[in-house]
């Protein structure tokens, strides 16, 4: 069972949103639940519509291989 998403965000929307983009999807994450400051190239993990944390690259890198084998589907 995956719970997050790991995708890098690609652009800034409306309101507290952002697009992010993981594997072959282009999705839209809600900013309410982080406090800190994210923008268009930073890696974040997003659950349930809502950007959670940010990542480094390396981290980001780290979850999508340990994701892969486990998920169907994962970028």
């Amino acid at each position: 069972m995956c719970l997050g998403t790991v995708g890098r965000i690609t652009g800034m929307g409306p309101e507290n949103y952002v697009r992010v983009h993981t594997g072959d999807r282009e999705i839209t994450g809600s900013l309410l639940a982080i406090s800190e400051t994210v923008g268009p190239g930073d890696w974040v993990v997003l659950h349930s519509g809502l950007v959670l944390a940010r990542l480094t690259e390396q981290e980001a890198r780290d979850a999508l291989e340990l994701r892969e084998p486990t998920c169907e589907g994962a970028p």
